[in-house]
């Protein structure tokens, strides 16, 4: 087996950090969608499909990548959840 050189391991390294936060991440998609749904109540607002759409895809382009990974997902579950109710 080829020895790696420190700099590859390195780089794999970094890689399967990365890779971890983005998954540790998105198991804050609860509180995101909650936390939508507390901004549009706050702001007397209906709570619909298509506005919690828009803060959800507002919060995935964060550069937090906790805020927005967490949104992704949740954004990707309302999808799912509106998929399953209209199917």
């Amino acid at each position: 087996m080829a020895k790696k050189t420190p700099e590859q391991l390195a780089r794999e390294f970094e890689g399967r950090k990365a890779k971890g936060l983005a998954k540790g991440a998105a198991a804050f998609w609860p509180n995101i969608l909650s936390n939508a749904v507390l901004k549009l109540t706050a702001a007397k607002e209906e709570i619909t499909v298509a506005a919690l759409t828009e803060l959800l895809a507002k919060d995935a382009e964060s550069k937090d990548m906790t805020l927005a990974a967490g949104a992704a997902e949740a954004l990707a579950r309302l999808r799912q959840a509106v998929a399953k109710g209209e199917g």
